[in-house]
């Protein structure tokens, strides 16, 4: 008696056929056509700080979630819904500000500028799980959100790829800068607290790369921070969804950064709001720009023209806008570049 099994398995247009007879196993054909099918395969391991050890019950407790660590003080926090809401860990709420995760329940979070003292710092590192080929090509990616707390925020999150674990001495006994320059990095000011912001480039790899750091790499001095206009703290920054993935080809040839994604950028906030809110936006030059306000009906509330260009600022007042939630579109040569939602409170 002969026993056929046949399985087809659609993965992203690829498939693989199994033919079992009696009780051999006979693989007859396997099939990979995409010649990207290399970027599905994320290097970073525990990419959205889902899987722990232990559950958070206090701060600085990033090793928890294994095999993630800080770096310089090794104070970063871990954040989880697993925590009792009194342990300031769990999620959405901390104790201090509201967040769910970007992915799943859980994320990091670190302080990007002196927090405490001195140029302090904190960072999150991890070993990759495969090391970075020679000229291959990297699509390198994280998420962050600016803490409600904080009074400030930065304008240079960034990511380090490296050889080694990396450490260095800083200009304080703590705190710790880490002096490297970041190949992934953001360019405008990460002021959204109620969205979560990509950070995300193509990197050329020179080959060796094994670690993944990321945090702020300026020292106090040279860090360009920016009032929010709310909270009493220094930036804050949660983390969630970090990536490595190999490519097919870097936009151009070089070793570094290709791209960034954040060319394009748009930052709202204050989010909540009460009816005033700044939009901090960068566009390519001769583009055709504009942001749209719509209510949860679809109904247009306002359109703004944007300026083409890089730092630019629009002040928005919709005083008569009554609490709840709202809409936004950033449209750009007749295309919707960012959708996003506005949470009015009054």
């Amino acid at each position: 008696m002969y026993l056929l099994v046949l399985v087809i398995h659609n993965y992203c247009s690829k498939g693989f056929i199994f033919v079992m007879m009696k009780q051999k196993i006979l693989y007859i054909i396997f099939l990979l056509v995409a010649t990207n099918i290399v970027a599905q395969v994320n290097l970073v391991p525990n990419s959205s700080f889902e899987a722990y050890d232990t559950c958070p019950y206090n701060g600085s407790q990033i090793y928890f979630s294994v095999p993630w660590k800080g770096v310089t003080t090794n104070s970063t926090d871990y954040y989880n819904v697993c925590a009792v809401p009194a342990s300031n860990c769990s999620i959405p709420s901390d104790g201090a500000g509201w967040q769910y995760a970007r992915t799943g329940v859980a994320y990091a979070g670190l302080y990007a500028v002196n927090g405490f003292g001195l140029d302090y710092r904190e960072y999150l590192q991890v070993k990759l799980d495969s090391t970075l080929e020679l000229d291959s090509c990297y699509f390198v990616e994280f998420y962050c959100n600016l803490h409600n707390k904080s009074y400030f925020s930065i304008n240079k999150l960034g990511a380090y790829l490296s050889n080694t674990a990396v450490s260095a001495v800083g200009p304080s006994t703590w705190g710790l800068v880490l002096q490297y320059t970041p190949q992934i990095v953001s360019h405008t000011f990460l002021t959204d607290t109620l969205n979560w912001m990509q950070i995300a480039g193509y990197y050329h790899a020179i080959g060796g790369e094994k670690y993944i750091t990321i945090g702020n790499f300026d020292l106090d001095n040279p860090s360009d921070t920016l009032h929010t206009g709310y909270g009493t703290a220094y930036p804050y920054y949660l983390i969630d969804d970090v990536t490595v993935k190999k490519i097919s080809g870097c936009d151009t040839v070089g070793v570094g950064i290709q791209k960034y994604n954040n060319d394009l950028s748009f930052n709202l906030s204050p989010n909540p709001n009460d009816g005033n809110m700044i939009l901090k936006y960068s566009t390519k030059p001769n583009s055709k720009a504009e942001m749209k306000i719509y209510d949860v009906t679809g109904r247009l509330i306002n359109s703004y023209k944007l300026t083409e260009g890089d730092n630019n600022t629009l002040k928005i007042s919709e005083d008569e806008l009554q609490n709840g939630i709202y809409f936004y579109n950033v449209i750009i040569d007749n295309k919707v570049k960012s959708q996003s939602k506005i949470v009015i409170v009054k």
